[in-house]
């Protein structure tokens, strides 16, 4: 297959973004980063750029902040092991990048969410309704609403095609959303090279949490399951979303609200003290019926990685 200059750029930079984010902890320099994509040091960091908005060494650096900044928010991790895996020497080094980057130490933004979230469990609850299958008067799921149910699945490994939309995530929730029809573009070419069927899981992929990603930077991976691993194609990559234990809730109905789904998972497992949060990207899984290639979503589960937390000896 020939392949035009612009295509085999956007497959060698999906093909890098896709390493530096399961890599982050890696040797991740330009000359390292270069010869994976196949250019010579010079010219990836020109196409990087220009691709991006970003050069790449920033580019690792934020990421990394913002897994540590996560981490922070979501786990007692010490400061100093989510120093050395974010790719710093020394708690020192750390603790100045973060600051440049978030304006306060790490023990300053983990003390700042750790008092918000004593607040917010004072606060009203989500709109719940009491399990998956209750319907309200007319027959129908309450729309923007969150199940009281949860379930704990060990889920299999999934490979999946995705398109990625950078960009505020709100803006997926718009009239105007370019979801459905980055789904319809995938359905095509999914179709067009026998990899998808009706049984196919429909999945996003929230990369960043928007608490701490600039709204404009924030990464979202719409995708379709396929059967085996792709090379990319053009500006649709493939990547694996790695088997685990996973805390899952139901969320029905449109979008609004989605977020009440993921705290009421969080609060299910993790708040309880019986389990840790994985370091492992949440994911969502949609139920939906696909008319003459209009997508529409019935409900969503949210998959949150989680691990039976260890009990100090004593307990």
């Amino acid at each position: 297959m020939i392949f035009t200059t612009n295509e085999k750029y956007e497959q060698a930079i999906l093909s890098t973004l896709i390493h530096i984010q399961t890599h982050l902890e890696a040797d991740l320099k330009l000359d390292t980063l270069a010869e994976h994509a196949g250019f010579s040091a010079y010219h990836f960091h020109r196409i990087f750029r220009e691709s991006i908005g970003e050069p790449v060494k920033e580019y690792v650096r934020r990421l990394r902040l913002e897994k540590a900044a996560y981490r922070l928010k979501v786990s007692e991790e010490a400061i100093l092991r989510l120093a050395l895996e974010s790719g710093f020497k020394t708690h020192e080094s750390f603790t100045r990048a973060f600051r440049r980057q978030f304006g306060v130490t790490p023990n300053e933004y983990r003390d700042h969410f750790l008092r918000a979230s004593n607040a917010r469990k004072k606060q009203i609850q989500p709109k719940y309704i009491a399990d998956f299958n209750m319907k309200d008067e007319s027959g129908l799921l309450p729309n923007g609403s969150t199940s009281k149910q949860v379930r704990m699945e060990n889920a299999r490994q999934i490979i999946v095609a995705f398109i990625r939309h950078v960009g505020q995530y709100e803006k997926l929730l718009d009239k105007d959303s370019p979801m459905s029809l980055l789904w319809e573009e995938l359905f095509t070419w999914g179709n067009a090279n026998g990899l998808i069927n009706a049984d196919s899981l429909l999945i996003g992929i929230p990369q960043d949490d928007p608490s701490v990603t600039p709204p404009e930077k924030q990464r979202f991976d719409i995708c379709v399951q396929i059967p085996e691993f792709r090379n990319p194609s053009g500006h649709i990559g493939c990547q694996t979303i790695p088997a685990g234990m996973f805390g899952v809730g139901r969320h029905y109905g449109s979008f609004d609200n989605l977020a009440d789904t993921y705290v009421h998972v969080y609060d299910s497992f993790v708040t309880t003290g019986k389990y840790n949060l994985r370091a492992q990207t949440p994911f969502e899984v949609y139920s939906y019926s696909n008319v003459k290639g209009d997508i529409r979503i019935h409900f969503t589960d949210v998959y949150l990685p989680i691990e039976k937390k260890k009990q100090n000896k004593g307990d």
